[in-house]
């Protein structure tokens, strides 16, 4: 059974769908193994477990980054 670990900071659910059935379909044409032998584990990390720059994601969030976090505080730093 291969197995897939995706490392980022924490994701929504609709995020995570999406990328399982991309990286699972995608696996399972390479390499020929049926999607429902392949798994995918997710590690989320808070936005005070990252950082870039010298500063943690919490003290300064990439404005690319869209994940289920805090929405409200998100928005309050980017003002």
């Amino acid at each position: 059974m291969p197995a897939i670990i995706i490392h980022s900071i924490e994701m929504t659910d609709e995020q995570k769908k999406i990328v399982a059935d991309k990286f699972i379909s995608t696996f399972s044409e390479v390499s020929g193994v049926p999607k429902d032998r392949i798994y995918l584990f997710f590690n989320g990390y808070g936005l005070n477990e990252a950082a870039t720059g010298g500063k943690l994601f919490s003290e300064n969030p990439p404005k690319s980054a869209k994940a289920k976090f805090n929405e409200d505080e998100w928005a309050d730093k980017q003002k």
